[in-house]
């Protein structure tokens, strides 16, 4: 099988373990990083076996060796550098969000329908077995009408306003670190666009969002999504139906889930992944590109699309 091969751009905290993540993937291998320190590029590299290492992203961007490029940097330079890579002939994975508005997402999508490249945001959660197996259930109409999709996603982040979090400068904020899981889940489960939107918000002092309620209502069903930088939330999901309810803990990085017919336990799903969890995502872009597609079943462009619209919606009621 010949493997597509992948450089990184930032090598940061995610970006540790999705490197570390290509230890269980069959049909990938990593070739090569960049950062804009070559001393850190150089360590990870070290650290991961791999041959090549550029202080100047463009240079990854115009190794001829690299097929896919994995961005990891701060969200406000997502879109510069996808729209630099697919430019230059690469495939893009983008961490999530894959940019910080619909108007970058919407020049975004343009410049990969006029390069023929494959794009996808980095919803690395939507590959999870436990999500796909969730979704099976679901289909099996086990669980009949959906009426409720509750997720919650926090985590108390001390305050520092030059920091990648809080500061406004590098899109900083719950919504658009934490917040977009909570909103990925809802559209999973739901594919609809909410007809109402409440929304309860706190800022930090550096005027970004460091806590967030919303209450999405829809034409038979609702949502209630909480995101926050100040303090640790249950970070489940449930998805609650007329036969019963499914509950995914963790569900960001879910290995498991349950499923409940009324108060009982009737099945259990735990994943044998090896690895933290992004070797699926890895290896199904991957498979993508040997196949020769230019965007994803699993997190299609119209997702993004969705995450981005309803981001806004809530951003618009702050």
């Amino acid at each position: 099988m010949s493997k597509i091969k992948w450089g990184i751009i930032g090598p940061g905290v995610i970006a540790h373990q999705f490197a570390d993540d290509f230890r269980h993937v069959g049909n990938a291998e990593l070739v090569a990083v960049a950062s804009r320190n070559l001393t850190r590029a150089q360590s990870f590299a070290r650290q991961y076996s791999i041959g090549k290492a550029y202080d100047d992203y463009q240079a990854l961007y115009s190794d001829t060796e690299v097929e896919a490029v994995y961005i990891a940097t701060p969200h406000n330079f997502h879109f510069r550098q996808s729209v630099d890579a697919l430019t230059k002939g690469k495939a893009v994975l983008c961490e999530k969000p894959i940019t910080i508005n619909p108007k970058e997402l919407d020049e975004l999508l343009k410049t990969a329908s006029s390069t023929g490249n494959y794009l996808v945001e980095g919803m690395w959660t939507y590959f999870l077995p436990a999500l796909l197996q969730a979704q099976r259930w679901i289909e099996e109409d086990r669980l009949g009408e959906i009426f409720h999709v509750k997720a919650d996603f926090g985590y108390p982040v001390p305050f520092d306003a030059n920091g990648r979090m809080y500061n406004p400068d590098l899109a900083g904020g719950s919504l658009l670190d934490l917040g977009i899981y909570v909103i990925a889940i809802a559209w999973l489960f739901l594919k609809q666009d909410p007809s109402g939107i409440r929304v309860v918000s706190r800022k930090a002092t550096t005027g970004v969002d460091n806590d967030i309620s919303i209450q999405l209502e829809y034409a038979n069903a609702a949502a209630s999504l909480t995101t926050s930088l100040r303090c640790k939330l249950h970070n489940w999901a449930f998805i609650i139906g007329e036969k019963g309810y499914i509950a995914i803990p963790d569900f960001w990085r879910a290995r498991e889930c349950f499923f409940y017919e009324g108060e009982t336990l009737t099945d259990h799903f735990v994943d044998d992944r090896k690895g933290h969890g992004f070797e699926f995502e890895i290896e199904s872009v991957s498979e993508d590109l040997r196949k020769g597609k230019v965007q994803s079943d699993v997190v299609p462009h119209l997702y993004s699309v969705k995450f981005q619209e309803h981001m806004e919606a809530v951003r618009a009621r702050f």
